[in-house]
């Protein structure tokens, strides 16, 4: 007597993966979060991601200036030795007299000295790699500033005293501050300033790229 014949369910037996093609789809993943951790931290995306970080602590400073009815500075020469730092300093003049005071000191002349006189608000360092500065001209750099002025690698930062300046009624100088990776002249060259009434403004200089966008 003969076995009877089942017809056999191909769906079922297409269900699921094999072990070779879950293999295959973990390794695609992988590749793909590699590349995808790679560009998060290339050097284009840290020094893009530095120009925004400074366009909006300039923001915050004038902002600063006019909720606290004093003068706030980004200062690029903290420490006064007429060097630009690999860093900025958000501070508030409370004593009102253009130079920082700290906390040892009655800055907002209320008869004590305490937290409250701290004219610091906050200092932020560059990634490393990341630089004040743009690509020279040379090199396919800028010639000159987004605005006309001028060579961005040699001015580094335009305004007077390596200082920005922002007045509690939100006004500061027109100036530019230029970032740029010294090691990789292929992720351009970005600037961050202000026009005469304090609007914070960014624009980039894609090397060989033509222009300011």
């Amino acid at each position: 007597m003969s076995k009877p014949i089942y017809p056999q369910n191909s769906k079922l037996e297409s269900a699921g993966f094999t072990l070779v093609e879950l293999m295959v789809t973990v390794a695609i993943m992988a590749i793909i979060a590699g590349l995808t951790f790679g560009n998060l931290n290339s050097t284009s995306y840290r020094l893009k991601s530095t120009a925004k970080t400074l366009k909006a602590n300039m923001q915050k400073a004038r902002l600063l200036a006019v909720k606290e009815n004093c003068r706030v500075y980004v200062d690029f020469d903290f420490n006064g030795d007429s060097t630009i730092d690999s860093s900025y300093t958000l501070w508030k003049d409370l004593s009102n007299n253009g130079t920082y005071n700290d906390a040892t000191t009655d800055n907002n002349g209320d008869g004590a000295v305490n937290a409250l006189d701290e004219e610091l608000i906050e200092t932020i360092p560059l990634p490393t790699g990341i630089s004040f500065g743009a690509v020279t001209n040379g090199n396919g750099g800028p010639a000159n500033s987004p605005s006309g002025g001028a060579n961005p690698a040699t001015t580094v930062i335009s305004y007077a005293g390596d200082i920005v300046s922002f007045s509690p009624q939100g006004t500061s100088g027109s100036g530019w501050v230029y970032l740029y990776a010294p090691a990789n002249d292929e992720a351009g060259s970005h600037a961050v300033g202000t026009n005469s009434i304090g609007r914070v403004r960014s624009s980039y200089y894609a090397t060989e790229g033509g222009g300011w966008n």
